[in-house]
């Protein structure tokens, strides 16, 4: 490479691919470049890797000068062969760079004997006023390092997002002063049973919370107090030893508006206390193979109630068929005055289902009704319809989407069933993966062609994409009936 007093040296090779899309098949040659002002250019270093944006500084003075104030660093031990060059790398990195302020740190390596260079390595990005922090820790279990965060990522004024990767216990320190904190996501951490790290569960700009795979086998309750909370996200996978089975989550944010929780929702007396702010729930529950049906239901029963104010509902519940046979449930079921989208992703969905009938006749305002995961009817029964019909079928409900649909007779009859019974539908999407298309496109048009509809406003569109796009809310209609 030619020294740093060529201002003509051709820099296209360092400039990624991304950045090339931006500016089109305009001359990359560093003479041109050198013309951007400092803002732009700083964008590109932005879009490069770490390692090409700290080699950008022998082109020139002026990319020396830059390439000192690079707002992103992202370290990651994975890109390199050997640990001694990893260490090497970032410790030049750091000592190379400039203190002004840094748009995001990130950090992904193994905590041998480096737990003192790791921590002088974060202090760095902390001095530099970093506004997001990305740690990716990996401290086995049971390995005897026993690392501890520094305290002055509890006391960054500047710090806007936090993400922290960690398989080990997690320590928080008696102050925690993070007024700028907007995002955390705590990932395979472990929690201690003195309750400490409930401060950071209660930043007072705190509007994202995610607790993924975390562990807390001693936790009782667990108090979420952010005032300024806006969405949770809580998963639990059963491969992994989460929260203890008995714990209480109750959210005392009075402004949250979203939660998605995935993971088991049975033992002990598991249960989630949820604000009436809520706007959206996204509910994935699994019970232990060990679990009585009639517990899990039980406790799902009561998520539900608590979930009654939400407008936008999506459950996938294995264990909705197990609650048909309970009379005492459904005379107290909750009534879902503000739903207007109910998305069930249950493979497979009975039409027929007690549970989700008493659902739907509990939900008068509904005006979409998304079956993710396909739907039959499968009664028996000659002629069998929705008795009596859900008064949303009636008078609200307008849309309705089915997925991965395959144009079985119990598939069909469903169908039919929806169609002579919702009133005011204006809309039926059907999906079916790019593989039927050419089995479906003729008969199954044909096929739908001949169904009465109750609507007389009432069109059935078919997609025949591999993605759903009708559940992601991307719907290129490929047929119009």
């Amino acid at each position: 490479m030619m020294g740093e007093n060529d201002e003509e040296m051709d820099a296209t090779v360092l400039v990624s691919s991304k950045y090339r899309e931006l500016i089109g098949t305009q001359d990359l040659s560093c003479k041109w470049l050198c013309n951007l002002p400092d803002e732009i250019l700083l964008r590109v270093l932005d879009f490069l890797s770490t390692r090409d944006a700290v080699r950008m500084s022998v082109l020139s003075k002026r990319w020396k000068h830059l390439s000192k104030s690079i707002p992103s660093l992202i370290f990651d031990e994975e890109d390199f062969f050997e640990k001694s060059r990893f260490l090497n790398f970032v410790e030049g990195a750091l000592s190379f760079r400039d203190l002004s302020p840094l748009k995001a740190f990130s950090l992904s390596c193994y905590v041998d004997n480096d737990e003192s260079r790791i921590n002088t390595w974060v202090d760095a990005a902390i001095r530099r006023k970093v506004q997001e922090l990305h740690l990716c820790l990996l401290v086995e279990i049971h390995s005897p390092v026993k690392y501890t965060l520094p305290c002055c990522i509890f006391r960054c004024e500047t710090l806007v997002k936090f993400h922290l990767e960690m398989l080990h216990n997690f320590r928080v320190p008696s102050l925690v002063c993070l007024p700028n904190l907007k995002v955390l996501t705590l990932e395979y951490v472990g929690f201690g049973d003195d309750n400490s790290f409930e401060k950071l569960l209660a930043c007072p700009s705190l509007e994202e919370l995610s607790l993924k795979n975390c562990r807390g086998r001693q936790i009782k309750v667990l108090n979420i107090g952010a005032p300024n909370l806006l969405k949770l996200t809580i998963v639990q996978y059963d491969f992994f030893p989460g929260l203890n089975r008995d714990c209480q989550v109750r959210i005392h944010g009075a402004r949250i508006k979203s939660l998605h929780y995935s993971g088991h929702y049975g033992g002990g007396d598991h249960t989630i206390s949820c604000p009436s702010s809520l706007v959206e729930a996204v509910i994935t529950v699994f019970y232990p193979a060990e679990e009585i049906p009639d517990q899990c239901a039980d406790r799902v029963f009561k998520l539900l109630k608590d979930l009654s104010n939400v407008e936008h509902l999506t459950l996938f519940y294995e264990g909705l068929q197990d609650m048909n046979e309970r009379q005492d449930l459904f005379d107290s079921f909750p009534v879902f005055r503000s739903l207007t989208q109910l998305k069930l992703d249950i493979r497979p969905t009975y039409l027929d289902c007690r549970a989700l009938q008493v659902m739907l006749s509990q939900s008068p305002c509904l005006r979409s009704l998304v079956f993710a995961a396909g739907l039959i009817e499968d009664s028996g029964i000659d002629g069998w319809t929705l008795d009596p019909v859900p008064q949303c079928f009636l008078s609200s409900l307008k849309e309705i989407r089915i997925c991965n649909f395959i144009a079985d007779d119990h598939e069909l009859l469903a169908v039919r069933v929806l169609l002579r019974t919702a009133e005011v539908l204006e809309k039926l999407f059907i999906h079916c993966s790019r593989g039927y298309r050419k089995y479906f496109q003729g008969n199954l048009r044909k096929h739908l062609m001949k169904l009465p509809r109750a609507s007389d406003r009432c069109a059935i569109l078919l997609d025949f994409r591999e993605e759903c796009s009708a559940c992601s809310g991307e719907f290129d209609l490929f047929g119009l009936l």
